[in-house]
């Protein structure tokens, strides 16, 4: 290979990479052409042990008279980390050992002492882009880096600049391997963990989880299977989920209350079998229970009773506001089922009553085909009558021969407020004919057979005869009913109903400080003002403090005017002074002391004498 070959290359590697100099000594020149071989150094710059890091640091070489023989600039950004550059140096010898290193440093424009030296081998190569020469600098050999540790130590520094560098790890496998470094020391080496790479991460992850291929456990990663293994990192699909709603043992995966019913399977409703609406299948109480209801017994062949509110308390007119309007149905278990009469019949009464009369309008009637249509619209004392039925609800829905009635008393002492009563035997009643529509139970499968309007709930029993759907003949049945058993549980209450088992939030109390009569409750002066209600002052509407506002007369009262009985205004009456009294004076001149006719110093002389003592001494 010719070395002019390798000279012209690496001079114009120089040329490329060396930038115009523009501050070092004028001396400073190569004349390549003087000489006859040449070399390549790579190198860095130390300035006080600070390795590479000024782009503009210059290094040179010179003999020892002084000729320049290379000279090169430390701008690249080499992969050691340093800022490198690269010359080449010359000599007319192959071998020219112990040549001086110079170097200006750029960042201060000045000439750092430097005591290197590089030895010329003609066609030589030293140092590398990896691993470059250092030329150390050093402005003050008493100050640099005083660890002999350190690659940069400076026997001759007695004051540490901070400036160590330490040997470095050329191991490539370290995750601390530095290609260059002015010294190495394997020891330092620092390594990963193994199957991870100097970041931490995994060398092989197939599923990029960040658990290494080598630690990966197969199993179910789901904690809500049975089978869930805390252990697992990669799921292989063998997951077992217990069957809701059921965990894995059995037990229900929910269920807020304990009860042993799953959440799931809890079915709402009524579950205390005291309850009128009490639901045998019910496993979770839903609060709907009500106990306020009337109780229904002896269903027969499907038909039976219900009791319904109409009206509720509460009315503009005082005779109606305190009062209930019921309404008295029997069901039937078919839309197409027929009730034809209500009787007393064949062993069996018909009985409805309450602990309060019923209220009859002086407009009603008996039955419902007794009442005026209009009226019944507009008049809510008519609409609100007592009275009997078969299937109609409004007076216009039957003409009178359409009801057939057998009277007697029972029908006067109804009308007059007393029980509806027919006796087992006695064949009374009302009935209507089996075609009629108003005798057919319909789609809501019941038929009303009375409206009853009272203070108290109704109770009883009907004797009806029927036609079921489907059948020739009818049949006599005889449910009965009874009163809801709920009323004002409160002993204090006015209202209080000693029978009663539910309260139903009737209960009246009486204002505070009140019996239920209205009378006090504590009034010590038996004045019709009850004691928390008195209020103490003057009684006395002639008193000058009288206070209009009190019960109590409990302060004095206050009479102004004159009380001296010598006075021309005395009052007998006033108790309290005002100072206008007006007195008449037996002296025309009282102040004539002495009586001598004058007002004189003997006068004075005289009061002299008399003053301080007590009057009437």
């Amino acid at each position: 290979m010719s070395h002019w070959w390798i000279r012209s290359t690496w001079f114009v590697l120089l040329m490329a990479c060396s930038p115009s100099f523009f501050a070092q000594p004028a001396d400073w020149t190569v004349i390549p052409s003087s000489f006859e071989f040449s070399m390549t150094a790579t190198f860095t710059v130390s300035i006080d042990g600070l390795v590479g890091a000024s782009p503009q640091d210059v290094a040179a070489v010179f003999d020892s008279d002084g000729v320049c023989r290379g000279i090169g600039t430390a701008n690249f950004a080499a992969a050691s980390g340093y800022y490198t550059g690269i010359m080449l140096v010359y000599s007319n010898v192959t071998n020219d050992p112990g040549l001086e290193i110079r170097i200006w440093d750029a960042s201060m424009d000045s000439l750092p002492t430097c005591l290197d030296e590089i030895d010329f081998l003609a066609n030589g190569i030293q140092g590398s882009l990896l691993n470059p020469l250092v030329f150390y600098g050093v402005y003050d050999p008493l100050v640099g880096c005083t660890d002999p540790e350190a690659c940069n130590y400076l026997s001759t520094a007695i004051e540490d600049n901070g400036a160590c560098i330490y040997p470095g790890c050329n191991d490539m496998e370290a995750c601390n391997f530095v290609a260059s470094s002015p010294c190495y020391d394997n020891a330092n080496c620092v390594f990963p963990p193994p199957f991870l790479d100097c970041e931490g991460a995994c060398i092989s992850d197939f599923d990029g989880d960040g658990i290494c291929d080598e630690f990966e456990v197969g199993g179910c990663t789901d904690s809500l299977a049975c089978n869930f293994n805390i252990d697992a990192t990669d799921d292989d699909c063998s997951c077992a989920y217990p069957l809701y709603p059921l965990d894995c043992n059995g037990n229900c995966y929910i269920d807020s209350d304990n009860d042993g019913v799953c959440e799931g399977d809890e079915l709402d409703g009524c579950d205390d079998d005291d309850a009128c609406n009490y639901n045998s299948e019910a496993t979770e109480n839903d609060g709907s229970c009500e106990f306020c209801c009337f109780s229904y017994f002896n269903e027969s062949n499907g038909f039976s009773i219900e009791v319904e509110i109409w009206e509720s308390e509460g009315s503009s007119i005082a005779a109606l506001n305190d009062l209930v309007t019921y309404r008295l149905y029997l069901t039937t278990p078919h839309p197409e089922d027929r009730v034809l009469a209500v009787q007393g019949i064949g062993g069996f009464s018909t009985a409805i009553s309450s602990n309060s009369s019923f209220y009859q309008s002086t407009e009603g009637g008996l039955s419902i085909v007794d009442l005026d249509s209009a009226s019944f619209v507009q008049n809510e004392e008519v609409r609100r009558d007592s009275w009997i039925t078969i299937g109609a609800e409004f007076p216009w829905e039957l003409d009178t021969p359409d009801l057939e009635i057998t009277t007697g008393p029972w029908a006067n002492i109804f009308e007059f407020g007393g029980v509806l009563f027919l006796s087992a035997t006695s064949g009374n009643g009302w009935s209507i004919d089996a075609t009629h529509p108003m005798a057919l139970a319909g789609p809501d499968q019941r038929v009303l057979v009375g409206q009853f309007t009272s203070e108290s709930p109704i109770e009883g029993q009907i004797s009806c005869s029927v036609l079921p759907f489907g059948e020739a003949s009818p049949i006599q049945i005889s449910p009965f009913f009874t009163a809801p058993p709920c009323g004002c549980t409160n002993p204090i209450a006015c209202n209080y109903e000693p029978g009663a088992t539910y309260d139903d939030g009737s209960c009246l109390l009486p204002p505070p400080g009140l019996d239920c009569i209205g009378a006090c409750v504590s009034d010590a002066d038996l004045d019709g003002v009850c004691d928390e209600d008195e209020v103490e002052g003057c009684t006395d509407f002639n008193a000058d403090n009288y206070d209009p506002s009190a019960t109590e007369n409990t302060v004095p009262c206050v009479f102004y005017g004159c009380v001296y009985n010598t006075a021309l205004n005395f009052d007998p009456f006033a108790n309290t002074d005002t100072g206008e009294c007006v007195f008449v004076l037996d002296n025309s001149c009282p102040t004539d002391v002495n009586g001598d006719g004058i007002t004189a110093a003997s006068d004075i002389l005289d009061l002299l004498t008399q003053y301080g003592s007590v009057c009437g001494e």
